[in-house]
Protein backbone atom coordinates (compact mmCIF):
# COMPACT_ATOMS: atom_id res chain seq x y z
CA UNK A 1 0.00 0.00 0.00
CA UNK A 2 1.37 3.49 -1.08
CA UNK A 3 1.69 6.58 1.06
CA UNK A 4 -1.51 8.72 1.39
CA UNK A 5 -1.02 11.84 -0.75
CA UNK A 6 -2.00 14.91 1.83
CA UNK A 7 -0.68 18.41 2.59
CA UNK A 8 0.38 16.73 6.02
CA UNK A 9 2.43 14.01 4.55
CA UNK A 10 5.73 16.39 4.40
CA UNK A 11 8.41 13.27 3.84
CA UNK A 12 6.06 12.43 0.84
CA UNK A 13 5.97 15.42 -0.10
CA UNK A 14 9.85 16.36 0.10
CA UNK A 15 10.69 14.32 -2.55
CA UNK A 16 8.56 16.06 -5.56
CA UNK A 17 10.35 19.33 -4.40
CA UNK A 18 13.63 20.57 -6.31
CA UNK A 19 16.31 22.38 -3.73
CA UNK A 20 15.10 25.73 -5.21
CA UNK A 21 11.56 24.80 -3.72
CA UNK A 22 10.03 24.32 -7.31
CA UNK A 23 8.03 21.68 -8.00
CA UNK A 24 9.24 18.79 -9.70
CA UNK A 25 8.23 17.17 -13.87
CA UNK A 26 6.54 14.63 -14.28
CA UNK A 27 9.22 13.22 -16.09
CA UNK A 28 11.47 13.57 -13.32
CA UNK A 29 9.48 12.12 -10.88
CA UNK A 30 7.79 9.20 -12.86
CA UNK A 31 4.34 10.11 -12.03
CA UNK A 32 1.00 9.71 -13.47
CA UNK A 33 -1.08 12.61 -14.46
CA UNK A 34 -3.24 11.82 -11.61
CA UNK A 35 -0.71 11.49 -8.87
CA UNK A 36 1.21 14.53 -10.55
CA UNK A 37 -2.14 16.23 -9.66
CA UNK A 38 -2.63 15.23 -6.52
CA UNK A 39 1.03 16.38 -5.40
CA UNK A 40 0.90 19.33 -6.82
CA UNK A 41 -2.35 20.40 -5.05
CA UNK A 42 -1.00 18.83 -1.27
CA UNK A 43 2.47 20.86 -2.41
CA UNK A 44 0.44 24.39 -2.65
CA UNK A 45 -2.13 23.56 0.57
CA UNK A 46 1.53 23.31 2.63
CA UNK A 47 2.77 26.70 0.91
CA UNK A 48 -0.52 28.21 1.80
CA UNK A 49 -0.40 27.01 5.05
CA UNK A 50 2.97 27.98 5.74
CA UNK A 51 4.13 24.14 6.14
CA UNK A 52 5.98 24.48 3.29
CA UNK A 53 7.71 27.07 2.10
CA UNK A 54 7.19 29.26 -1.59
CA UNK A 55 11.13 29.24 -2.42
CA UNK A 56 14.32 27.96 -1.14
CA UNK A 57 16.39 31.35 -0.59
CA UNK A 58 19.73 29.54 1.07
CA UNK A 59 22.06 28.86 -1.49
CA UNK A 60 21.06 32.35 -3.24
CA UNK A 61 21.54 34.88 -0.22
CA UNK A 62 25.02 32.47 0.19
CA UNK A 63 26.09 33.50 -3.47
CA UNK A 64 24.62 36.63 -3.50
CA UNK A 65 26.87 37.58 -0.57
CA UNK A 66 30.21 36.35 -2.62
CA UNK A 67 29.33 38.65 -5.11
CA UNK A 68 31.23 42.17 -4.41
CA UNK A 69 29.11 45.55 -5.05
CA UNK A 70 29.91 48.42 -6.46
CA UNK A 71 29.57 51.51 -4.13
CA UNK A 72 29.50 54.43 -7.10
CA UNK A 73 26.58 54.58 -9.77
CA UNK A 74 27.32 53.35 -12.88
CA UNK A 75 28.10 56.31 -15.56
CA UNK A 76 27.86 55.94 -19.22
CA UNK A 77 31.08 57.07 -21.54
CA UNK A 78 30.25 59.62 -23.53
Amino acid sequence: MGDRIDYRNMSLISRFISEQGKILSRRVNRLTLKQQRLITIAIKQARILSSLPFRNNEKQLDRAESIPRTTSPRTKNK
